[in-house]
């Protein structure tokens, strides 16, 4: 997962996973492109209190993500609000205060009000499209309208493979749609080849299409991208189709 800067593309590193989910055996972490977006490449440091007097929005933005990457998520909540009380038509702000409500205490409602007041000022944010999806799923399985934020994230972004990889596993979880989740993960796959779980979730599409060889196929490939589901999954369902030996 990625933090995510609309000007340089800083990347910073996130350790949440949003949602884990057990269905037929098998279990679907979503992946969120949770991305923090920073303005600016220097992020100010944490170690300094806040001159209410002289930080800018865009300063606080900055502090509030440095203060998320250092897990202290009730000041990363009250420096995002900060930057918006400074400048309120700000939706980077609106957009990071969103992920964390909707990474960190699971606050699905606010989460999606942010997301929503963020694309309102800024329309082309397929992030937030996106994560707000997420939101909806998360949020007592809104399914419908993730699908549809999923959609529009995928449309104003066509090469982010995360909307791609939560379609997918809307479409295999919700809708039962096997053929048309694995169309997501193929392409989920094909702009981030290294993505482990979109590989175990397209094996389990195939698994659950009764099609054991090529569900077998990509629980080995997530296998050897190193998810250890993956793994386990492939060592017990390999087994369990092998023949029996016959007795005398």
């Amino acid at each position: 997962m990625k933090f995510h800067n609309i000007s340089r593309m800083f990347a910073l590193v996130l350790s949440v996973f949003a949602f884990i989910a057990a269905q037929c055996g098998n279990t679907n972490t979503m992946l969120a492109s949770d991305k923090i977006i920073s303005d600016n490449r220097e992020i100010i440091s944490n170690n300094n209190e806040p001159d209410t007097n002289s930080q800018s929005a865009e300063e606080w933005l900055e502090k509030g993500v440095a203060a998320y990457n250092n897990k202290e998520y009730e000041k990363t909540i009250e420096y995002f609000e900060k930057a918006i009380e400074l400048k309120p038509d700000y939706p980077n702000a609106y957009f990071n205060m969103g992920s964390v409500y909707l990474n960190w205490n699971e606050q699905y409602e606010k989460a999606i009000e942010c997301f929503r007041k963020a694309v309102t000022l800024k329309p082309d944010l397929a992030d937030a499209y996106n994560n707000m999806g997420l939101a909806y799923k998360n949020w007592n399985g809104q399914y419908e309208k993730a699908m549809e934020c999923y959609q529009k994230a995928i449309e104003l972004n066509p090469n982010d493979p995360h909307a791609y990889y939560n379609m997918g596993n809307a479409y295999k979880d919700y809708a039962k749609e096997y053929d048309k989740s694995i169309e997501y993960y193929q392409k989920a796959i094909e702009l981030k080849p290294d993505n482990a779980r979109a590989y175990f979730n397209m094996g389990s599409a195939y698994w659950l299409k009764k099609d054991r060889k090529h569900g077998l196929e990509f629980y080995r490939k997530a296998a050897e991208l190193g998810d250890e589901e993956a793994k386990r999954f492939f060592k017990e369902r390999s087994n369990a189709i092998l023949p029996r030996p016959s007795g005398k």
